[in-house]
């Protein structure tokens, strides 16, 4: 069985912003305030993101 690693794409609709996260429950980076999941995928634990983020 392969190590996986679950990555929450969120939004945060106050400021207009969105991101990415491994915590269960993500908070916007931008004003700590409550974000709504858009998809929450699998990836390797061992294959880091393209971008560096997270």
């Amino acid at each position: 069985m392969r190590n996986v690693q679950v990555m929450a794409h969120w939004f945060c609709g106050d400021c207009d912003v969105e991101g990415r996260d491994v915590a269960a429950e993500p908070t916007c980076w931008n004003c700590g305030g409550a974000v709504t999941v858009t998809a929450r995928p699998t990836i390797p634990a061992d294959h880091p993101p393209a971008d560096g983020a997270a």
